[in-house]
């Protein structure tokens, strides 16, 4: 070898691509949330601590997409594509499953209707907390409310200002702790607890066009509560529905839980649908409603029916004094 072949040599050597491994690294890093919220939805989890982290599994939509465009520019620029290419294949199909779980909320899927339409609102106070005032009026024109998280002194102010148009609740009375009220236009018969950490309600009413409409006031303990009370208390809501199922049913509230949590998808499995999706409404997350420029980040607050109901909207109101935001439904007979 002549000098000349060597310094050639040494001079063919390709210089490294500028910000490659800047792309490549936020790819992969993007890519790592992405996995994880693909196995939470494939395999639900049951466990509390993982529960919690299962709330966000929607999240790995942008963290997908991300990793497809990092991923996708460290392909092209890349001298050994193999390895990155495989990492991209995946995200792509990763990024595909998770649009495939979440476009359906965007589609509507409307079922006849057979009857005139009622207007329901459900709202969590926080522990009471909610202002009552603001909630009368957007209550102004429904005919069923749900609260969650009332407690004595929010039960006195909810009946002081919404008595008039809500002459009927259920439970009659609230002296300790926080628990569900149902209020109504019609007469409420069948009131029913249903034990929980927060204690739950169901009732019956008649509603013109429809006849008996069976409620149930939810909130199931959330994660946080620790003791498997999540799941125990979700299926006991779940076998309660199923008993009242025989009927237009109706279940509003905090459910503590997002479309993707097992228990949900075991409401949606028995026959349950949410109203977001008969409306093609889209993700409508509700909580927390009260930090400052920071929207809600998760929606655990639902209306649900059976299939002897639909929906014709559903859309959330802000009130002071709460971390959620409430939902208002117009619901019919189907």
């Amino acid at each position: 070898m002549t000098p000349a072949d060597h310094w050639a040599r040494i001079w063919t050597v390709p210089e490294p691509r500028r910000f490659q491994s800047l792309w490549f690294g936020v790819g992969l890093v993007a890519l790592i949330p992405g996995i994880g919220a693909a196995f939470l939805y494939l395999v639900p989890p049951n466990d509390d601590a993982t529960a919690m982290t299962a709330s966000f599994i929607p999240y790995g939509l942008p963290a997908d997409l991300i990793a497809v465009i990092f991923l996708g520019v460290a392909l092209v620029r890349a001298r050994r594509r193999l390895a990155i290419a495989v990492l991209t294949l995946i995200s792509a199909l990763l990024l595909a499953l998770q649009v495939s779980w979440i476009a359906p909320q965007f589609i509507p899927d409307p079922r006849p209707i057979t009857s005139p339409a009622f207007t329901m609102i459900s709202l969590n106070m926080k522990w009471g907390g909610a202002d009552p005032v603001q909630l009368s009026s957007e209550a102004a024109s429904a005919d069923l409310v749900v609260l969650v998280e009332v407690t004595p002194q929010a039960f006195g102010s909810v009946r002081s200002e919404l008595g008039g148009r809500f002459p009927y609740t259920v439970p009659s009375a609230i002296t300790s702790g926080n628990q569900s009220m149902i209020l109504s236009r019609y007469p409420l018969t069948n009131a029913s607890p249903l034990r929980s950490t927060n204690q739950q309600w169901t009732a019956s009413t008649t509603i013109p066009g429809i006849g008996r409409l069976n409620v149930i006031a939810a909130h199931p303990c959330n994660p946080q509560c620790g003791g498997q009370r999540w799941s125990s208390e979700h299926a006991a809501l779940l076998q309660r529905a199923e008993q009242l199922d025989n009927a237009p049913e109706v279940i509003a509230g905090d459910f503590n839980a997002i479309d993707d949590h097992g228990p949900m998808r075991a409401m949606y499995a028995h026959g349950f649908v949410s109203a977001t999706d008969i409306t093609g409404a889209g993700w409508m997350p509700t909580f927390p409603a009260d930090i400052r420029l920071v929207p809600p980040l998760i929606g655990i607050d639902h209306v649900l029916v059976n299939s002897r109901l639909t929906a014709l909207s559903i859309n959330t109101f802000r009130v002071s004094g709460t971390d959620h935001l409430g939902l208002i439904a117009r619901l019919a007979g189907s």
